[in-house]
């Protein structure tokens, strides 16, 4: 049923593989990042009507948004958290499938990361150790780099991207490293972050389509 009330956006993703970027599933709850600059509420009910600059299709979705609309820094590139329900999160679990390429019916059995190489930097309670940045989505990183070997499971770190993100002056990611390991040929750390998820979320965002527009 389409609620009346909700706020009206038109939500365009550069591609279906940005969206899975901009999604994550976890202990039940389906999130995703809406990018916007127009001002939504905390608590809002929301009306995405979804598209996608490498595909025709559209999806509409209504959903509640968990964070006010988040600026993104001086380009305007911002945001906002929203979650879905019922008949809502099966929708917009669909929608993620599509964007896998995968049948409707698997959802967000899959969350895709986004393969990149970026210098990075790792801070930790007493130091700060170069790295690089191997893989990013909404949720995680792998970082390798020489200096990593110390590090251990558990323990809290920072991340931020060399350069800044794409000119945005530099955000600390606040993370926990999960594992410590092999991820195909190389060595390094597995990231989970866990800090104020909507400043976050626009953070990663922002060096998601950087990667995604090369």
């Amino acid at each position: 049923m389409t609620d009346a009330s909700a706020t009206s956006l038109e939500v365009r993703y550069a591609s279906r593989r940005a969206l899975l970027s901009s999604s994550k599933t976890e202990r039940g709850t389906l999130t995703l990042f809406v990018p916007t600059m127009q001002r939504v509420a905390q608590d809002a009910r929301v009306r995405l009507m979804v598209t996608f600059g490498d595909s025709d299709e559209r999806f509409e979705i209504q959903g509640v948004a968990l964070t006010w609309t988040q600026a993104g820094g001086r380009d305007g590139a911002g945001g906002f958290l929203a979650s879905f329900q019922g008949d809502d999160k099966r929708r917009a679990a669909e929608m993620i499938a599509f964007c896998a390429q995968r049948p409707l019916s698997m959802g967000t059995a899959s969350r895709e990361r986004l393969t990149l190489r970026k210098s990075c930097q790792l801070k930790l309670a007493k130091q700060q150790v170069p790295g690089e940045l191997r893989d990013l989505s909404q949720t995680g990183a792998f970082v390798v780099g020489r200096q990593l070997g110390k590090i251990q499971a558990g323990e809290p770190v920072w991340l931020k991207v060399d350069g800044g993100l794409f000119g945005m002056g530099g955000t600390w990611l606040e993370a926990r490293v999960v594992w410590q390991g092999r991820k195909g040929e190389e060595l390094g750390l597995g990231l989970r972050f866990t800090g104020n998820e909507a400043r976050q979320a626009s953070a990663i965002q922002r060096l998601l389509e950087g990667a995604t527009e090369r």
